[in-house]
């Protein structure tokens, strides 16, 4: 163990709607709170999570924005669910000048326009808005949908479907990069959870690479799941094709999930919950390479 810096000792884990049980709030990342904050203390034991949700007082709002622009954390978790209901702009300023103080972020949304406040994002964070695909402003959108449910419509392109809640997919690791430089159950992949309706993520800058990629199990073609952005002078960006590869639902689909999911779940993972030591293993290196960086 090592006495960390105190911004390096300090995570957030954040996400971008208020609180609200019906709704992939934060309280449904527990495990992977426990996962962060496991890993953290591993390393150092001053290690402190903070876990919230995006403050609904003007007060505490302006805490948040006020501690990310002076670098008070060494790494943010960004679950992003919101759809036109996300944070204020301030928010993004100051997340915008966290990075490039040096914070690392993780960034994760899901299918079509979910975590539109993200396009808010601009200075040093400006490629996220590209690299994060949204139907809204992606003018070339293939026509063919990957996933089609009537009785869910707000689920629509850009979206591919990886396997159901509660199960796993096979991702090939795509780059030599010290972050995947951990024991597997595959040599050259990592077993992650599924998800019927996996955001789309695509390299935008010469800074980014492919870590990791499955396949549609729709349309056997190839699905980026995380890549990773090293622009020099400022923080690491890790992009995720979707929060579900850290929510409690697919990892424990027994936990539950909002109401408006609808999506038959899958018991692989809790017949045979080892599918889930990958998963714990990138977390725990995710955390690891951001308290050395």
């Amino acid at each position: 163990m090592t006495t960390a810096s105190p911004a390096r000792a300090r995570a957030l884990l954040q996400s971008t709607i208020a609180s609200d049980p019906n709704d992939w709030c934060i309280a449904r990342f527990s495990l992977l709170a426990d996962q962060i904050r496991q890993a953290g203390q591993a390393i150092a034991p001053d290690f402190a999570l903070t876990v919230q949700d995006y403050p609904a007082e003007a007060d505490a709002r302006a805490q948040l924005h006020t501690q990310l622009r002076q670098g008070h954390y060494g790494q943010v978790w960004l679950m992003a669910p919101d759809l036109d209901n996300g944070p204020e702009p301030d928010f993004f300023a100051a997340l915008e000048a966290a990075v490039a103080a040096g914070t690392q972020l993780v960034i994760a949304r899901d299918h079509t326009d979910l975590g539109s406040s993200l396009l808010a994002l601009g200075g040093c964070l400006e490629p996220v808005t590209k690299t994060q695909t949204f139907k809204r402003t992606w003018p070339d959108l293939p026509s063919d949908s990957e996933y089609v449910n009537p009785g869910c419509p707000a689920i629509d392109t850009p979206c591919v479907v990886t396997g159901q809640n509660g199960g796993v997919q096979i991702c090939r690791k795509r780059s030599g990069h010290p972050l995947l430089a951990f024991d597997t159950m595959i040599p050259g992949h990592l077993v992650l959870p599924a998800h019927p309706h996996e955001g789309v993520i695509r390299p935008t800058t010469a800074s980014q690479q492919v870590l990791l990629s499955s396949y549609s199990i729709t349309s056997g073609r190839e699905q980026i799941t995380a890549i990773l952005d090293e622009a020099p002078g400022r923080g690491a960006v890790l992009h995720h094709s979707t929060f579900h590869h850290f929510a409690d639902f697919n990892l424990q689909v027994g936990r539950g999930a909002p109401d408006f999911v609808i999506d038959p779940p899958s018991h692989q993972i809790d017949d045979s919950p080892g599918l889930l030591n990958d998963q714990r293993a990138y977390v725990a290196a995710v955390v690891g390479y951001a308290m050395a960086s």
